[in-house]
C-alpha cells in the first residue's frame, strides 16, 4: 500500500517535471529550436525508464507471490535503484528548466505576480498536454485538435500576461529609481 502511494507520487512528480520540460520546449524556450529536440529526447528517456520501473515492479509482485525472499530483495533493490535514477534525472532537468526560464525572463521573475502566473501556466499546460495525449491514445482526433488549439491560446495568454507584468514591474522599477 505504501509502495503504491510512493509510486503514484513519483508518477505525479514525473508528470509535473515533464510538463515543465515540455513547456520549455513548446514555445517558452530560447527560440533556437534546439530545446524542443532535447526535451523530446528527455521525455523518451523518461518513458523508457518508467517502462523498466514498471517491469521491475511486476517482477517484485511475482517474487512476492512465489515467496522467494532472495528474489523479493533483489526486485525491491531494482525498484529502489530505478526510483533514485529517475529522481536524479528529474532534479537535473528541473535545474536546466529553471536556468532557461531565468535566462529568458531575467529580472521579471522578481515582479509581484509572476511566480503565480508561472504556476498557473504550468498547471494549465500540463492538463492540456494530458488531455491531448489521452485523446491521441484513444484516436479522438477532434479532442486532440481542440487541446492543441487550447494550448496555443494558453501560450498566447501567458506571453501577454508576462508582458503586462513586465511593463508593470518596469514602471515600478523606473519610479523607484
Amino acid at each position: 500500500m505504501i509502495r503504491t502511494k510512493i509510486a503514484l507520487a513519483l508518477a505525479a512528480l514525473l508528470v509535473t517535471t515533464a510538463a515543465h520540460a515540455d513547456a520549455q520546449g513548446q514555445g517558452q524556450g530560447g527560440g533556437d529550436g534546439q530545446g524542443r529536440g532535447q526535451n523530446k529526447e528527455a521525455r523518451d528517456k523518461v518513458k523508457e525508464e518508467r517502462k523498466e520501473l514498471r517491469e521491475e515492479r511486476k517482477d517484485l509482485q511475482d517474487a512476492r507471490k512465489t515467496g522467494d525472499a532472495g528474489a523479493i530483495k533483489a526486485a525491491l533493490d531494482d525498484v529502489k535503484a530505478g526510483k533514485k535514477e529517475l529522481t536524479a534525472e528529474q532534479k537535473e532537468r528541473r535545474k536546466a528548466h529553471v536556468a532557461d526560464v531565468r535566462a529568458k525572463w531575467g529580472s521579471i521573475l522578481k515582479v509581484d505576480g509572476v511566480k503565480e502566473e508561472m504556476r498557473v501556466h504550468a498547471s494549465r499546460m500540463a492538463k492540456l498536454r494530458r488531455i491531448e495525449k489521452l485523446a491521441k491514445d484513444k484516436s479522438k482526433d477532434a479532442v486532440a485538435k481542440r487541446a492543441a488549439t487550447a494550448m496555443e491560446k494558453e501560450k498566447a495568454r501567458h506571453e501577454k500576461k508576462l508582458g503586462e507584468l513586465k511593463a508593470k514591474g518596469g514602471a515600478a522599477d523606473g519610479g523607484a529609481k
